[in-house]
């Protein structure tokens, strides 16, 4: 009896772990310094745990490509915004993407973002209220 207890502890232990990693946002790309990095076609789902919580993602142009588009998708009722800065040959250049509102699609497009510049994409809450640790976000990488 006291076999199954503990194997069922340990079970319910990993399981509780397990499925909190799958999701889990505080501490994972919080920082630019410990931004995400995604590539051109590439996607990502991901959280916002709290009213505290950002998520940094990076692409680093070593190509002849100049031209990007970051898309963001809020998960239904939540409005998430995000933030964008390109370090390159040429100095440094921000911006903020537009907002459509809770759970529609926010993107900015970026032209002349030539080889050897890297780009810095923040995701955060619109307000302090804007937040959903059980429903992802999706962000969306295009360039050319």
């Amino acid at each position: 009896m006291i076999k199954k207890l503990m194997t069922l502890g340990a079970v319910v232990s990993v399981l509780t772990f397990g499925s909190q990693a799958a999701f889990a946002s505080d501490g994972w790309a919080d920082t630019k310094e410990t931004a995400h990095a995604i590539n051109d076609g590439g996607s990502f789902f991901q959280t916002i745990s709290d009213s505290t919580d950002v998520d940094w993602y990076y692409w680093k142009n070593d190509s002849d490509k100049i031209n990007w588009v970051f898309e963001l998708q809020s998960p239904t009722g939540v409005n998430y915004d995000y933030d964008w800065i390109a370090y390159g040959p040429n100095g440094q250049m921000s911006g903020t993407a537009g907002d459509l509102g809770p759970g529609q699609i926010d993107a900015a497009t970026g032209s002349g973002f030539g080889r050897g510049t890297t780009i810095y994409f923040k995701v955060r809450g619109h307000s302090s209220q804007d937040f959903d640790s059980r429903h992802a976000y999706a962000v969306y990488l295009s360039t050319w």
